[in-house]
C-alpha cells in the first residue's frame, strides 16, 4: 500500500477474515478487526502482534444479528478512528437452525445482509469523508451459493421455505446485490462498491454448511479483498463481481435493476433507517 489506509474487516477473528486482516496489517494498513465476542478479538489482535511486530491493530466486539448492538458498534468505530478508508463486509454465518434474531428477522439474513446494511450505512458518511486521494471501497465477501439464491420480498424470513442453504444462498445474493446498488446510489470519486465469491475455502462456515469438504487455503481466499481495499486507483468500475479473483457477471437475479431497489428499500425499513 502506498499509504495507511484504515481498514475495517468484519468477522476477523478466524477464517478468510483473519488471513485478511493480518495481510492488509502486513501492507501497512491500519486494520480494525471484529468479531462477536470480545475475548475473541483480544486473542486474533494478541495473535497477530506477535506475528508482525509494529502492526497498527484496533478491536471492535459486536453481535451483527443485533441491531442495537450494531449501531452502538459504529458509534465505536466513529468515535476511535477519524478516517475509514475501506469496510469489508465479510462476517457471515450458515446454520442448520431457523432462528429469529430480537428485530425479527431471520438469523442468517440478519446477519449476512441486514447487519451488514446497517454498518455501512451508518460508516458511508466517514468512508466518504475519508476518500481524499483515492476513492474508499465498501467490499462485500458474497458466495458462489448466490446462483441458487432467490430474493423472497414477501417472506425474507422463510417461514414457508426454509432450508439452511435456501436461507445462506438468499443473503449472498443479497450481498451482491447490496454493492451493485450501493454503487448506483453512491458518488464513484468518493466511494466504490464490490462484491466476491472468495472461492472454495476450508473455513469453518464452510465445514458447518457443507462437511467436511477440501478447500483452499484462507490465504487464497483473502487474495481479492486484499488486493481491492489497496490504496491504489482501482481499475474495475464500482459495483464489480469478482469470482475467484476474476471480474465477472453475478447471477441474473443480482442484476434485476427493480429487484435491487426493492431489497434496497425493504432492507432500509427493516434496519429502521
Amino acid at each position: 500500500m502506498t499509504d495507511r489506509r484504515v481498514v475495517l474487516v468484519t468477522g476477523s477473528t478466524d477464517g478468510i477474515g483473519r488471513a485478511t486482516a493480518r495481510a492488509l496489517a502486513a501492507a501497512g494498513a491500519k486494520v480494525i478487526l471484529h468479531g462477536r465476542s470480545k475475548p475473541k478479538v483480544d486473542a486474533a489482535i494478541a495473535k497477530l502482534s506477535e506475528e508482525l511486530p509494529g502492526a497498527e491493530l484496533e478491536g471492535v466486539s459486536f453481535d451483527l444479528a443485533s441491531q442495537t448492538a450494531v449501531r452502538k458498534g459504529a458509534d465505536q468505530i466513529l468515535s476511535r478512528v477519524p478516517e475509514l478508508h475501506v469496510l469489508i463486509n465479510n462476517a457471515g454465518i450458515f446454520t442448520d437452525e431457523r432462528m429469529l434474531t430480537e428485530d425479527g428477522i431471520e438469523l442468517t439474513f440478519a446477519v449476512n445482509h441486514v447487519g451488514a446494511f446497517l454498518l455501512t450505512e451508518l460508516l458511508t458518511p466517514r468512508l466518504e469523508a475519508s476518500a481524499t486521494r483515492v476513492p474508499s471501497r465498501v467490499i462485500n465477501v458474497s458466495s458462489i451459493a448466490h446462483t441458487r439464491g432467490r430474493i423472497h420480498l414477501d417472506d425474507l424470513s422463510l417461514a414457508l421455505a426454509w432450508t439452511g442453504y435456501a436461507a445462506y444462498a438468499q443473503s449472498k445474493l443479497a450481498n451482491i446485490m447490496h454493492a451493485l446498488e450501493l454503487s448506483e446510489r453512491r458518488e464513484p470519486a468518493k466511494l466504490l462498491a464490490y462484491s466476491m465469491h472468495p472461492g472454495v475455502i476450508g473455513t469453518k462456515l464452510l465445514r458447518q454448511g457443507f462437511g467436511p469438504v477440501q478447500g483452499a487455503t484462507t490465504e487464497v481466499g483473502a487474495r481479492t479483498a486484499v488486493r481491492l481495499a489497496g490504496g491504489e486507483a482501482a481499475d474495475e468500475p464500482s459495483g464489480t463481481y469478482f469470482s475467484e479473483g476474476t471480474a465477472t457477471q453475478p447471477a441474473a437475479a443480482a442484476r434485476d435493476a427493480a429487484a435491487r431497489k426493492a431489497l434496497w428499500d425493504t432492507s432500509l425499513r427493516l434496519a429502521k433507517l
